[in-house]
């Protein structure tokens, strides 16, 4: 009889356990869900700020056409300096005083595409004359590979002119706001 009652014990203890952990494996499971959940919602919140700051920013920067803007010098920029430097880099290549292309695929080969630089064009479109800029597509094309670098698929239009313009932007995070930190120009 007590050989039974022990082994019952045993079977109750083992049978405890057994459920115990597997209650404390599902409050785990339900526990990283939720987590993932909500870092999800967060990247999700974080690429829709991301986007409506791309389009905004965007076409404000078209917005006076003549760049008549007294405040110009004191508008913020919204770009990187870095991608800054690349494409003043990429646009005065042959030029009076530029570099040329082998020594700006040297320079910046290594951060940027320099395939896709633009060369010889303006920030963000090729055409030099513009009536109405407006982005008529931007699509976050990358999942959130870190936390603070998105990649949007991004069409810029200027519909009196007949143009558009094809862009794959990286968009980073940069204290509370963005910053264009590369632009992919395929035409």
């Amino acid at each position: 009889m007590k050989q039974i009652l022990g082994f019952l014990f045993v079977l109750f203890v083992i049978f405890s356990c057994t459920n115990s952990q597997k209650d404390t494996l599902d409050t785990l499971a339900i526990q990283d869900s939720l987590r993932l959940d909500s870092i999800n919602n967060v990247k999700r919140l974080m690429s829709e700020d991301a986007k409506v700051w791309l389009i905004k920013s965007i076409e404000n920067e078209f917005a006076d056409p003549l760049f008549e803007d007294e405040n110009q010098d004191k508008k913020a920029s919204i770009y990187t300096k870095s991608y800054e430097e690349y494409k003043t880099d990429a646009i005065s290549i042959d030029y009076d005083g530029g570099m040329t292309e082998e020594a700006f695929k040297k320079k910046w080969g290594s951060k940027y595409d320099t395939k896709y630089a633009g060369i010889g064009t303006g920030f963000l479109i090729s055409g030099q004359d513009w009536v109405k800029i407006s982005i008529t597509n931007c699509t976050l094309k990358s999942d959130l590979s870190t936390d603070s670098t998105m990649v949007f698929d991004v069409m810029i239009e200027d519909k009196e002119a007949k143009a558009k313009y094809k862009r794959d932007i990286k968009v980073i995070k940069s204290g509370d706001s963005f910053l264009i930190d590369d632009i992919l120009e395929y035409q």
